[in-house]
């Protein structure tokens, strides 16, 4: 029953915006675009934020050069001698290959619903 009065407001609304014509202000709107001047401030809005914290980005990064390259060198290796093995036991055949699913039995079928006839409609007995 909402929905209804929701819908109706919402097509309401929607004329309002589809027929309605506002006279725009476009000095308003240049005045106010242009309250900031060009070249002032930075374009990039989070440009402070990144300074504030860019010492830290530096600790960071010293830390993560810490890790040996040979380490990282390891787990490389480790991967890629497992995804060659795994591609070789792919293409070899010797993961079982997925077994057709069986086709499901059709349902029985049912019998008809008797329907009920208006009295209006039956044949009338002589």
């Amino acid at each position: 029953m909402g929905r209804g009065r929701q819908k109706a407001k919402q097509q309401k609304i929607a004329r309002k915006l589809k027929y309605l014509t506002t006279d725009t202000d476009y000095d308003e709107l240049a005045k106010e675009l242009s309250e900031q001047e060009p070249g002032t401030g930075s374009p990039d809005p989070f440009a402070d934020i990144d300074d504030q914290y860019a010492d830290k980005d530096v600790d960071s990064a010293a830390d993560a050069a810490k890790v040996s390259p040979a380490a990282q060198e390891d787990d490389l290796d480790e991967y890629a001698k497992w995804a060659a093995e795994a591609a070789a036991k792919a293409t070899s055949g010797e993961f079982p290959a997925s077994a057709p699913a069986a086709p499901k039995p059709k349902p029985a079928p049912r019998k008809p619903i008797p329907m009920p006839m208006p009295s209006a409609l039956k044949p009338k007995k002589s």
